[in-house]
């Protein structure tokens, strides 16, 4: 751990139009229905996936044909299995030819998100995506009181708030975690290795690296499992972590690869697995236009038994104008953030947004957590490293172990009153 306690910027992540004219294009449920509606189920998830394999290879092909009839000479990317489309640099004649095509939904632009060091919420920053944690260096010499750790349940104090920790080992289901990927060597979590289950969306890079730390701060929080000395215990202590990766090392990631994500997760999730997606833009006009097909993805997810939990974001602002955390809908949940004590919770933490669409608030200010140690800074060395963070990051990451652990059932524990609106506080 650092000898200096300091706060460190969090990535902000501007949109950049990619150099290609990159597009996502979405196909009309006339055109074909993506696997997940029908998919065939089975407990063991590669043999989910491989028996809908056929299905799958059909409707690729059925792209594939459409792409070739429009002349199109390349795509990066396919999806069939949450909604049917395609990822592809196009021209100016080729996006109008698609848009005016009745076979296609939606023809929009690719955002590459570009991270950068900038307090969130500063003026200018609207409609930028960001990862929704901010890291807080602790000093060797700070108490376990001012790191808000409980020795004794070896956990941040905020997991005992919400109920404390539950043994989750042999729990079935899985999180899965987008964000900047998990360090699978940490002590404190457990990490499916499969390489066909963990995934990353970006080149070069694999799932079980977080050169940010923000993903494995998550983890630990939602599903950490440890002992010894110092250790971080999350809320659904044990449960199986998936990670999924789609920031980079510099932060850098696309909303493609966000869709792509989900995606996967529609091949190979199962009922009552939980995704958590600690990252959104802010700034957006209205949230059922702003990405049509990110906003239908997540509900066709939600809708066949998983669980989604998002962060609120971090602007002190209205959570309606936060991407995708505006979304709402069955098994769908958006999580605003706490301060807190080791003695009680206590009021909304200042950054956090509010509005009708937060659904609860959790603790999110000064976590103790999990840190990956391809994240730690010049000249530090050792494994299973800690970190404190703050943000809706960090409580959502919460509320994902609580959802886990009571199978989508969350309890009220107490109140909240925010700008005239009540919110109930969650446990479990």
């Amino acid at each position: 751990m650092k000898k200096l306690l300091f706060l460190t910027s969090f990535l902000i992540l501007s949109f950049v139009s990619l150099g290609q004219s990159t597009y996502v294009v979405t196909m009309k449920n006339t055109f074909d229905n993506p696997v997940l509606e029908s998919r065939q189920n089975n407990s063991d998830r590669i043999l989910q996936s491989d028996s809908n394999k056929g299905r799958r290879a059909e409707k690729k092909n059925k792209l594939q044909n459409f792409v070739n009839n429009k002349g199109i000479r390349k795509i990066d990317n396919q999806f069939v299995d949450v909604k049917v489309g395609f990822v592809a640099p196009l021209t100016d004649q080729e996006v109008q030819s698609l848009k005016n095509d009745p076979n296609v939904e939606s023809v929009v632009m690719d955002i590459q998100v570009q991270g950068r060091p900038m307090m969130q919420g500063e003026p200018g920053s609207q409609g930028r995506p960001i990862m929704q944690g901010r890291p807080i260096m602790q000093s060797r010499g700070m108490t376990n009181s001012d790191w808000l750790y409980d020795e004794n349940n070896k956990a941040s104090c905020a997991i005992e708030l919400v109920g404390g920790s539950i043994n989750s080992n042999n729990r079935k289901e899985s999180i899965w975690i987008i964000d900047t990927g998990v360090d699978m060597t940490h002590k404190d979590l457990k990490v499916n290795r499969n390489q066909k289950l963990a995934a990353s969306f970006v080149l070069g890079e694999s799932p079980f690296e977080d050169f940010l730390g923000h993903g494995t701060h998550c983890a630990g929080l939602a599903a950490g499992k440890g002992s010894g000395r110092l250790s971080a215990n999350g809320v659904s202590s044990g449960a199986e972590i998936i990670p999924i990766k789609v920031f980079n090392r510099e932060g850098v990631s696309s909303w493609s690869k966000i869709l792509l994500a989900l995606d996967h997760i529609a091949n190979y999730g199962q009922e009552g697995d939980v995704v958590l997606m600690s990252l959104g833009s802010y700034d957006v006009s209205e949230c059922s236009d702003s990405n049509p097909l990110l906003t239908s993805a997540i509900l066709n997810i939600a809708n066949k038994g998983m669980f989604v939990v998002m962060s609120a974001g971090n602007e002190g602002g209205e959570a309606h104008r936060n991407l995708p955390g505006c979304i709402n809908g069955q098994n769908i949940f958006t999580v605003g953030a706490l301060d807190f004590t080791c003695d009680s919770l206590g009021e909304k933490y200042s950054e956090s947004n509010f509005g009708l669409d937060v659904d609860y608030f959790v603790p999110g200010s000064k976590v103790f957590s999990t840190w990956s140690k391809d994240a730690l800074g010049n000249g530090e060395r050792g494994s299973n490293p800690y970190q404190i963070m703050s943000g809706t990051s960090m409580a959502a990451a919460i509320m994902a172990g609580i959802i886990h652990a009571t199978n989508g059932n969350p309890k009220k524990i107490g109140e909240i009153d925010v700008d005239g609106k009540t919110y109930p506080k969650a446990g479990r």
